[in-house]
């Protein structure tokens, strides 16, 4: 009898800025540009890196992201390796309240791909499917690991960067995903016990620790840059 195999996902890098009192956006999810040239340069980087980003609806409408890699030398870079000018693009929400409108549709320079469930309203199906790659799955939650798992198979997502926000990064560390954390401290405080830490709000606790060790760490700009690693064995 044959062993049955691994389910295989993505190596997986959260990428996050946070203010000194450890917030990652205000009470009001307000847009969390709280960083500096130099912050804005390494995330491009980090993108550059990946086959692909994954961030959470909100996040995504929050900070009218587009997602996409704006140097012209990270793209040629890419395609010099082989690899496509940019990152494909992933967005992830249980509800699939999406507004059409939403820059993330609008930028064409990268596919995308929509990961959301049958709860998603037929008119927003409608309006985004010709936008991007729909994938709907019918549970009342998107089933991280057979979502991941589909990323690397039908896509050939090897390394993704998540960009948030708190409650998808707590879901991906709930069940034991992240293996790296790149993390920006600036010299900046929110305050409030509303506003969203890391891992969403304070009452949100992981089912357990997890650890991990201080791989690298930069000052520039007045801001902190660390590089955390977790040790374990390969999926």
């Amino acid at each position: 009898m044959r062993a049955a195999q691994a389910i295989r996902v993505p190596r997986i890098c959260a990428h996050f800025a946070m203010t000194a009192d450890g917030k990652i956006s205000t009470k009001n999810l307000t847009p969390s540009r709280f960083t500096s040239p130099s912050d804005k340069s390494r995330l491009h980087l980090i993108r550059a890196e990946n086959d692909a980003i994954l961030a959470g609806r909100g996040t995504v409408e929050a900070d009218t992201m587009s997602m996409g890699l704006s140097r012209l030398d990270l793209r040629e870079e890419r395609v010099r390796q082989g690899r496509p000018p940019e990152p494909l693009r992933v967005v992830i929400s249980n509800e699939g309240i999406f507004h059409p409108a939403s820059k993330i549709f609008s930028y064409t320079s990268s596919p995308l791909v929509v990961l959301s469930t049958v709860r998603m309203p037929l008119d927003v199906r409608d309006a985004i499917a010709p936008h991007c790659d729909l994938l709907l799955f019918d549970t009342p939650t998107v089933p991280l690991r057979k979502a991941l798992a589909l990323l690397r198979r039908d896509y050939a997502v090897k390394r993704l960067v998540c960009e948030g926000g708190g409650q998808l990064l707590r879901a991906l560390a709930a069940e034991d995903f992240l293996d790296e954390i790149r993390l920006t401290i600036a010299p900046v405080i929110f305050g409030g016990s509303a506003a969203p830490s890391l891992t969403g709000l304070p009452s949100e606790l992981l089912p357990e620790p997890r650890f991990f060790r201080l791989a690298k760490f930069e000052v520039s700009e007045g801001e902190c840059a660390l590089h955390y690693i977790r040790e374990r064995r390969k999926r």
